[in-house]
């Protein structure tokens, strides 16, 4: 059976996004991806009065 490490990211520039907005730069995530992270989840972290989305990441543990 495989093990897996998992990592929450938070989109930190989604805060700045206007509704109807292209969207955001995969930049960050493509970096995670290079170092063997695979994006398997996005869901919303609630604050006090907003949400911002964030990523759910894994990879196998070598």
């Amino acid at each position: 059976m495989e093990n897996f490490e998992y990592l929450v990211v938070p989109l930190d520039g989604a805060r700045k996004l206007k509704k109807g907005s292209s969207g955001l730069s995969p930049k960050q995530l493509n970096k995670l991806g290079a170092q063997g992270w695979e994006a398997v989840g996005l869901t919303l972290k609630q604050g006090d009065l907003v949400a911002w989305p964030v990523v759910l990441l894994k990879r196998p543990i070598t």
